[in-house]
């Protein structure tokens, strides 16, 4: 990964999360996020084609949703769930080495944040889209 991100994982256990897959959280702030999957062999192979795996791209989703959403917390904050995730496959995710994808927060509450986000084939084009909701832990006492 490049030594020069600005993007800061918030512990070892976000940052496994992303690495375990080959992505990248490329940028995290003020409720947007763009991550990167790396792709490799065992990505591939969404509908017995080379196109990347759906279930490839709601993992993505999981990680590009949730970075918008971390980038919201405040220091009352403690952790985050994800309680849905909602997705729409538009078109294969048809890629030769790198995909990225783009999520923001659309409402944020007390307790509840909502997110949607894109991930985009090789030609730029929206191959996915996804909607959901995480649910904010507070710190004990709050």
């Amino acid at each position: 990964m490049d030594e020069q991100r600005q993007y800061q994982y918030e512990n070892d256990y976000e940052r496994r999360f992303f690495e375990w897959a080959g992505m990248e959280v490329v940028e995290a702030a003020q409720g947007r996020s763009t991550v990167r999957l790396h792709v490799d062999r065992h990505h591939r192979g969404g509908g017995g084609t080379e196109a990347v795996n759906g279930g490839v791209g709601a993992y993505m989703f999981d990680g590009i949703l949730g970075s918008a959403v971390r980038s919201t917390w405040d220091d009352e904050v403690a952790g985050q769930v994800t309680m849905t995730l909602t997705i729409q496959y538009l078109r294969p995710l048809i890629a030769d080495d790198v995909v990225e994808g783009r999520g923001e927060v659309t409402h944020r509450g007390r307790s509840a944040v909502y997110a949607k986000g894109e991930i985009y084939d090789s030609q730029g084009r929206v191959a996915m889209r996804a909607s959901g909701i995480f649910h904010l832990f507070r710190h004990r006492g709050e």
